[in-house]
């Protein structure tokens, strides 16, 4: 009898069920009849769109590939909607330099909650990308002077001297000929620049490619990428396991350093009054440093685990930001320039003409601040960065609604509330409107002045914008310096398309698959950028 009465309410609840789905897809479907976006779908919204834009590309590609696809393909305007209930949030894609301006610096947005669930499992919850209000203002004014011009100004040197021994690793691997990921090679150069800037120290990358701290890192990115990415539940529980572990050797590994150095601090009763004077984990101790010396409290008392877990965080979070950006931005240069001897060519006299003839010779004028202001007048060098990024931005930041609830495009106010705004870099970089023949390499673009400045956002704008892009474009440009003049970079195994694939570039006519970033995090390079080279003639 209990089972006869238990059907038709299992019955009605499925029913109830479904009524409520079919009322919900009614309703986010028709809030947007009226608004600008590509062709809409009532069953799938753009989902099936966004799909079908993907698989265009090779496997594992970016997402911000797509969005320029449709952007392109439909002759979208500067502010469009992606509907992609029940999938994921509704998106507002901004491809106007001048909205995408506003929203981010003007006005700036707060970071949506998207950015916690991609982020916070890497570096953990409270980290300065994606903290907000007077919390994120804390940090901000902590770590900025860190990345002030006038103290990166001062690293070229240090970044000179981990370029060298990359340099070495070129010479044996020319030496070789064997065939070599550029992206690991990079990766372990920057992350040894990186953990000079915050530890004081590099932690051995170079060295030894199978360095722990940078193994854990991958492992906790790759895991991630498994977990978020895979429909195969036990590959996801996988990438969970694998991200995890990652996680806590990694963090203990930076607490050790975080203990040694407090200890190193209070036993030597070093200043820590001057903040640019100071490393990243000198910056994340030194508020707690005198404080514990004003009340003269103990060191366990300082480093207490609510203390130590935050540190960690923002340690991590710098870290990984610095480290991803520079390397896949050095894949990219070296892919680009192995085609175009012209501008290596142009290189070369510049470096000369700044510097000095000899590598050894501008190694020398690197360690000698009197020149570190020759750094501003790579002025192609600059160009050259700049356009790789153009064509190969990492990302771009995620915004949510303000408390106006609307954006305001050519006069008319779009509703912004429950939606993901994002600027996608990528399509305002391949916009023929924005910037004239967007495929075509053309550092000299950027001398011309010919696109508006803050369409170039390959590091965003406003106060959200990365704190270490004077890092990283000050790394870029000495490892040009002390690389472009004696090696040549061929990519191996290059399998270039017959046709394009799209139409708003033809790079893999020359490139192949390789012209297409892959979603590992960030945009990345595929295959690790496999590279071989050899000595310039």
């Amino acid at each position: 009898m209990q089972q006869s009465y238990a059907l038709p309410w299992a019955a009605l609840l499925i029913a109830a069920s479904i009524v409520y789905f079919v009322v919900r897809l009614v309703q986010h479907r028709q809030f947007y009849k009226d608004l600008p976006k590509p062709p809409h779908d009532f069953l799938w919204g753009h989902a099936k769109l966004m799909g079908d834009m993907l698989a265009l590309m090779p496997g594992q590609c970016h997402p911000q590939v797509a969005i320029t696809s449709m952007a392109q393909k439909y002759n979208l305007p500067g502010l469009f909607y992606l509907d992609m209930w029940p999938f994921s949030h509704g998106m507002i894609i901004v491809q106007d330099p001048d909205l995408a301006l506003h929203m981010t610096a003007i006005k700036n947005h707060p970071k949506h909650s998207v950015e916690k669930t991609f982020i916070d499992p890497i570096v953990g919850a409270g980290n300065i990308v994606t903290a907000e209000g007077p919390y994120w203002k804390h940090l901000h004014t902590a770590f900025a002077p860190a990345f002030s011009i006038s103290r990166v100004r001062g690293m070229v040197g240090m970044i000179g001297e981990e370029v060298m021994i990359f340099r070495s690793i070129l010479q044996q691997k020319a030496e070789s000929g064997e065939v070599f990921s550029l992206e690991k090679a990079s990766s372990c150069l920057t992350f040894d620049i990186v953990g000079k800037a915050a530890f004081g120290y590099n932690l051995g990358a170079q060295a030894d490619w199978n360095s722990p701290a940078l193994r854990h890192f991958g492992d906790m990115i790759h895991g991630l990428s498994m977990e978020t990415r895979s429909w195969n539940p036990f590959k996801r529980l996988l990438g969970r396991r694998r991200r995890l572990t990652a996680t806590k050797q990694l963090d203990s590994l930076i607490e050790k350093l975080i203990r040694q150095r407090y200890e190193e601090l209070e036993r030597g009763n070093i200043d820590v009054s001057h903040k640019r004077s100071l490393s990243i984990m000198d910056l994340v101790l030194r508020d707690r440093l005198e404080e514990m010396r004003k009340i003269k409290q103990s060191k366990s008392t300082a480093l207490d685990m609510g203390f130590l877990a935050s540190a960690v965080t923002q340690i991590k979070t710098l870290v990984l930001a610095g480290n991803g950006t520079v390397t896949d931005t050095v894949c990219f240069v070296f892919l680009l320039l192995s085609d175009n001897p012209n501008i290596v060519k142009r290189l070369r006299e510049e470096h000369n003409q700044v510097f000095a003839p000899t590598v050894e010779s501008t190694y020398a004028m690197l360690q000698d601040p009197q020149h570190h202001a020759k750094i501003s007048e790579l002025h192609l060098t600059a160009n050259v960065i700049q356009e790789t990024l153009r064509l190969y931005p990492v990302g771009h930041t995620a915004r949510g609604h303000d408390e106006n609830g609307f954006l305001t495009f050519n006069g008319v106010n779009y509703p912004t509330k429950d939606h993901m705004i994002c600027p996608v870099s990528h399509t305002m970089h391949y916009n023929p409107e924005i910037f004239p023949r967007p495929s075509v390499f053309d550092p000299d673009r950027f001398s011309r002045n010919e696109s508006p400045r803050h369409a170039f956002r390959s590091f965003e704008r406003g106060s959200r914008a990365c704190l270490g892009q004077a890092l990283a474009l000050d790394e870029l440009k000495v490892i040009l310096l002390l690389v472009i003049r004696d090696f040549d970079f061929h990519c191996d195994g290059l399998k270039p398309n017959k046709s394009p694939r799209v139409t708003w570039t033809d790079l893999d006519l020359k490139y192949g698959d390789r012209a297409f970033q892959e979603m590992v995090f960030e945009a990345r390079p595929r295959d690790g950028m496999p590279m071989t080279v050899s000595k310039s003639v």
